[in-house]
């Protein structure tokens, strides 16, 4: 770790040498290679942290691995007992196993490392597609009074009742049954990496911009508007413009969008951004001429933007006329996300003879929670 923290540092220098004497092409560069270099970082921390968590598998999940290694082999169901033990039980009349518990566990695992939003977003399980969650827009209204007048009825405080969307997932990996029946291939990685990777790219696009049919309702799928909070009407978001068409040149409108989210969200708040729009902010400078930018150069600590955590998620739009490619908020706060159920897998011998293949689904729905919660820079036109 220690010599990323020294490239990272020598990156940085070069990086803002190369703004200073405006050479475009090693801007970019140079831009790629932070980014690229910061990631290889949170993935360190994030595989010490997940061998810590593996290493505290109960031997019950052991042999539900095990059962549900000799299903994927061999659609041997002798073994189902343990698997169900453990919560791997059959799907309904469609035939199929939920994924047992460790598995499932290092697909989630996953799904977080590949889709940064899922791992700023607040994420619950539900056990029902009717599934509301109840928001209040405003408190009850308070009047002053005196000690003895008259105690008059207030307003009840307007409760809003939030309904994510649901869309399902599914993928299909094939495997040849040569690789079934050889013992030194691992089925559970397989099937771990292949569903992971494309359940975190389809659902990490519906979590930005999905337009919620059979799918979430996505975080910049909202109405937006340049009024502030108080005058705004609940659901929808505030916007700040970028000062510059089709770019994003004035780090003044970034500093106006962070002071437009109240103070209690800002505890807790993050930059939302691709690499793209990352690059141009990277490049700003406040009034001093310092750089709004800076390197994480010591362990746990992350980059930041005029001091906030800018996380990249490339599901973010482009820099671009009208164009949203930056969000700041709270994400926990303004947006759910609702593991429906377990996934699962069902085993087919037939659809794509002399392949076995793996049906693998999961039912995720999202919606914004908190419009107060975060706050959009749109890019001029």
């Amino acid at each position: 770790m220690a010599d990323y923290f020294n490239e990272l540092k020598t990156l940085e220098h070069e990086f803002k040498a190369a703004i200073d004497r405006k050479d475009e092409a090693a801007t970019e560069r140079l831009n790629d290679a932070i980014s690229t270099v910061e990631a290889k970082m949170r993935d360190l921390e994030k595989v010490a942290n997940r061998a810590a968590v593996e290493n505290e598998a109960a031997a019950a999940d052991q042999e539900a691995k095990a059962a549900f290694s000799s299903y994927m082999r061999r659609g041997s169901t002798a073994e189902i007992k343990a698997m169900s033990a453990t919560g791997g039980d059959p799907v309904g009349s469609e035939g199929g196993y939920t994924v047992p518990r460790q598995l499932a566990s290092n697909i989630r695992v996953l799904l977080t490392d590949l889709s940064p939003f899922r791992s700023v977003a607040n994420v619950i399980s539900v056990s029902t597609p009717d599934f509301r969650i109840p928001v209040s827009p405003a408190g009850a209204a308070a009047v002053w009074t005196g000690e003895k007048a008259a105690r008059n009825e207030t307003g009840a405080p307007t409760i809003v009742e939030v309904v994510p969307t649901f869309g399902e997932l599914t993928a299909k990996p094939y495997v040849t049954q040569t690789l079934l029946e050889d013992l030194a291939y691992d089925i559970e990685q397989f099937i771990t990496s292949s569903v992971a990777t494309e359940f975190a790219r389809a659902e990490g696009a519906a979590f930005i911009s999905g337009d919620g049919v059979n799918k979430p309702k996505g975080l910049l799928s909202v109405t937006t508007a340049l009024t502030a909070d108080a005058a705004r009407a609940y659901g929808t978001v505030q916007h700040v413009t970028s000062g510059a068409a089709s770019d994003i040149t004035n780090p003044d409108k970034l500093l106006a969008l962070t002071l437009s989210l109240k103070a209690p969200y800002r505890v807790n708040a993050k930059w939302l951004t691709n690499r793209d729009a990352l690059l141009r902010a990277r490049t700003l400078k406040d009034t001093t001429g310092q750089y709004i930018w800076r390197a994480g150069l010591e362990a746990g600590q992350a980059s930041t933007l005029l001091g906030y955590e800018v996380v990249e998620d490339e599901n973010m739009p482009l820099v671009a006329a009208g164009a949203i490619p930056m969000a700041f908020g709270d994400f926990k706060a303004a947006y759910t996300i609702a593991d429906r159920v377990q996934i699962s897998v069902l085993r087919d011998i037939f659809s794509a003879d002399p392949y076995v293949a793996f049906r693998t689904r999961m039912r995720v729905g999202g919606v914004v929670v908190d419009t107060n919660a975060y706050k959009l820079l749109k890019v001029g036109a």
